[in-house]
């Protein structure tokens, strides 16, 4: 991260943890480390404002005992709907905003409908319910990613973690 701290002198640094979101109007190197969950960067260059969540779990109504208000973040449509409705009252137009998604990784669960996928399904109907386009993604597959967004100029850096499974070599018995 050092090498993008020194292209980006002026930014500050902030980490995201699970359940929490940002919206800044100044130059900021955002990043968080993805499992199963997802994070979607807005990026509206008009209004200099970026935006980032952290997500766990899908959608809020899944879950009866836990209140969205209490932890917007927590969940994927709650986290899209806190922040875009925070554009708006900015006053952002929906077309002047890019919008990315990462995350989604099933390490830990092999079964079809893991909660990575569901994340990930969610995101991209959620931001097509608002009419919100996906400029960029990256998604799905084994492994954890780690992903810094500069929220000056909208780039995302995305490293893939190796989650210490060794891949079987094909040439192996």
């Amino acid at each position: 991260m050092q090498g993008l701290l020194d292209r980006f002198p002026d930014h500050k640094i902030a980490f995201l943890n699970v359940a929490q979101g940002i919206l800044v109007d100044c130059p900021t190197m955002a990043h968080t480390v993805l499992g199963s969950c997802v994070s979607v960067t807005f990026f509206a260059p008009r209004h200099g404002l970026g935006a980032i969540f952290h997500a766990l779990l899908p959608r809020a109504g899944e879950y009866r005992l836990h209140d969205p208000v209490d932890s917007p973040y927590k969940f994927v449509d709650t986290a899209i709907n806190v922040l875009v409705s925070r554009f708006i009252r900015r006053g952002v137009k929906l077309s002047h905003i890019e919008c990315k998604v990462f995350g989604g990784a099933s390490a830990l669960f092999a079964e079809e409908m893991s909660v990575g996928r569901r994340n990930v399904e969610t995101a991209f109907a959620t931001l097509s319910d608002l009419g919100l386009r996906v400029a960029a993604s990256n998604v799905g597959g084994e492994a954890g990613r780690k992903i810094v967004f500069s929220t000056s100029t909208g780039e995302i850096f995305v490293r893939m973690l190796n989650n210490g499974v060794k891949k079987k070599n094909p040439q192996d018995p």
